[in-house]
């Protein structure tokens, strides 16, 4: 179909909770997957957050955000009926998606083997935090155990050897190996017809996909890396300087001979050229030229530091908060920004697929929107199989069984 997106004609069964899972799958949906979120009524994501006054479960932003262009359907899967409907959009849809502990489905009997039965050729993408085997396995976890447990922790300071610091952005990068999995798996099924079972472990992803190069160095060389801050192991000077302003900063990094020279002309600090004059020296004397390029930054604000150093060809980046990112020029002129159909504005795609381009229709959608779409359209069952959303049993995870 001429202009239609890449994903079109995919349709995702969505499990997953919380942000890595919807995270995976809201790419997806990006770019024209059809992904149904199956959502448990008495277990709400906690990204709804389950407050009822004003149907306040529909509107929290997180929740818009993280699971836009996306349907919800309510089901509760440990009922025959609600299992059965579930089965029967196993059969038409290509993909299931989840990230609950190993075991969780087997018990429904919902588990890859039963779904496989199903259909042959389905792809059933885990997203556990430890993955589906192991002594870990059964261990629940989210972002910031994975984190420390990880090692990933252990090498995030603000300054080398300094107090290891949260990095908070594993659910986001989990959320890409995610999405990179289910995509690798329709590939390989367009191109044997072949289903398969994916263990995408979140704690892998994180090892693997941030530290894999210090592992190794461990062990070819039994040498452990320690925190670095914002140094780099080459290029220097490189940090975050303070500017004019409250908790106002700009990123610099001098990747040669060269623009140290030019940097030193940018500040007018030309007697510091021969002090710098190799990269070995400047390394050797980071701190000394850090407390020379942020006595210059210190007067000028973020952007205007940046705008500076740019003009020069030196490496440089103000540091922004939401509501500067929200206005920034840079992305507004490539389009960053998309509006969905009710006006709403969000964050726009993080790539590009070669073969058709990604929209932002609407927002993640109302509790059980789709239900008698999906039941009675998709399913072709009667109307009386669609349960009605009862709010006095609206619950999250957090509450007692």
């Amino acid at each position: 179909m001429a202009g239609a997106p890449p994903l079109a004609g995919v349709r995702v069964v969505d499990l997953t909770h919380d942000w890595a899972g919807p995270h995976a799958t809201r790419l997806l949906a990006d770019f024209g997957a059809e992904v149904i979120r199956v959502e448990h009524v008495r277990r709400l994501d906690l990204m709804r957050l389950a407050r009822t006054d004003d149907r306040a479960y529909d509107r929290h932003p997180r929740w818009l955000q993280l699971n836009r262009n996306k349907r919800s359907l309510t089901l509760d899967l440990g009922t025959p009926d609600g299992a059965a409907i579930f089965r029967d959009l196993v059969r038409v849809s290509d993909v299931v998606v989840e990230s609950s502990r190993p075991g969780v489905l087997d018990r429904l009997g919902l588990g890859y083997p039963a779904l496989s039965a199903i259909r042959p050729d389905i792809i059933v993408v885990s997203m556990s935090a430890f993955g589906q085997t192991g002594p870990e396995a059964g261990y629940a976890g989210y972002g910031g155990c994975l984190e420390a447990v990880s090692g990933a922790q252990g090498l995030t300071a603000y300054e080398a050897g300094g107090r290891p610091m949260r990095v908070r952005e594993m659910d986001v990068i989990n959320g890409l190996a995610g999405a990179c999995a289910i995509m690798t798996a329709l590939e390989h099924r367009r191109q044997t017809g072949v289903g398969q079972r994916v263990d995408c472990s979140q704690l892998e992803t994180t090892t693997g996909g941030l530290i894999g190069e210090h592992l190794l160095e461990y062990v070819m060389n039994g040498t452990q890396q320690l925190p670095a801050g914002n140094r780099h192991p080459w290029f220097a000077p490189q940090g975050c300087y303070r500017c004019r302003g409250d908790d106002a900063w700009v990123v610099v990094t001098i990747r040669s001979d060269e623009e140290w020279v030019r940097l030193c002309e940018v500040i007018d600090r030309k007697d510091l050229i021969p002090v710098g004059a190799t990269r070995e020296e400047r390394r050797r004397r980071h701190a000394e030229l850090d407390r020379a390029i942020e006595a210059w930054t210190e007067g000028r604000s973020p952007r205007e530091a940046m705008a500076a150093l740019q003009e020069r060809g030196i490496a440089a980046g103000a540091v922004l908060d939401v509501a500067e990112i929200a206005a920034d020029p840079h992305l507004a002129r490539r389009g960053y920004f998309q509006r969905a159909a009710d006006g709403r504005r969000f964050p726009g795609l993080p790539f590009r697929l070669s073969d058709g381009v990604g929209a932002i229709a609407r927002p993640g959608p109302a509790l059980g929107e789709a239900n008698e779409d999906v039941i009675c359209g998709l399913l072709g069952r009667p109307r009386g199989d669609v349960v009605p959303v009862n709010e006095d049993e609206i619950g999250t995870a957090f509450d007692p069984e």
